[in-house]
This record gives structure tokens, sequence and C-alpha cells, in this order.
């Protein structure tokens, strides 16, 4: 990869398993010292609201919450204790920027006030688009 490449994230599902997989691609990217942009739109813009809590996608209804819970505690025997800890570890380092959709937050009447304090001042999809032009964009 080439050294000022930046991967740019479409990150459009709410679900456990779209977030781990944000996490450990943010914090490998991190580690590697490569540049990240996320970019959440639709669904996957929940996964920035505060008091949100993702659930696994591919279980049944009644179970999703406790799938999340065992695949967190799957993932601290990997070492991996709390996920939010190494998004917020990836954009304290200036690697990662997480990047809400400004036309999802109107559509969905979500405020900045219900957005977690890491992201980035929401932007359109031209926004995104612009900031993407010569990396690779890739889709959770």
């Amino acid at each position: 990869m080439a050294e000022s490449e930046t991967i740019n994230f479409i990150v459009k599902d709410k679900s456990f398993e779209k977030f781990a997989m944000m996490a450990i691609l943010g914090s490998t990217g991190d580690a590697m010292d490569i540049k990240m942009n996320f970019f959440f739109t639709f669904w996957g813009l929940n996964l920035l609201t505060k008091k949100f809590k993702p659930k696994v996608a591919g279980m049944p209804t009644p179970m999703k919450g406790m799938g999340a819970k065992i695949f967190g505690k799957r993932m601290k025997k990997f070492g991996i204790e709390d996920p939010w800890q190494l998004i917020k570890d990836g954009v304290e380092s200036g690697n990662l920027k997480l990047y809400p959709c400004q036309m999802t937050m109107d559509l969905m009447k979500i405020k900045a006030e219900q957005i977690i304090d890491i992201a980035e001042e929401p932007v359109g999809a031209a926004t995104f688009l612009e900031m993407s032009n010569g990396g690779r964009i890739v889709s959770l």
C-alpha cells in the first residue's frame, strides 16, 4: 500500500458484526499507521449514537442482545476487552476518523448532541467521496 494512501470505509449496518469489523480493522490500520475514514450512513449511523448497543444480526430476534454478549466474551479471550477503546485509541492517534452522514442524520432526526464525542463533524456523501479521492473505498 502506498504510504500516503487512505482507506475509506462506508458503514451502513448497525450489527455487532459490523461494529466488531470496524474495531478490528480500525485498530489494525492504526497499528500499521494507515489513515482511515469511516463514513456512517443509514442504519450504520446508529453505531455512533451515544446510547446504542449493537446486536448480532444473524440470530433470532430475542437472542440478538445475548449474541453480542457472547461475542464480547469471545473477543476478551483474544485480548479485546473493550472494542470501543480500540476505536478511541485510533481516533486519538489521528489515524482513524469517524464521519456521520449529515443527510442520514436529517432523515432519521438524529441531532448532533446524540452522536458520540469522538466523531468528526457530519459530512454529506459528496464531501466523503471528495475525501476518498485517490484512496480505497470499502463497504462494511
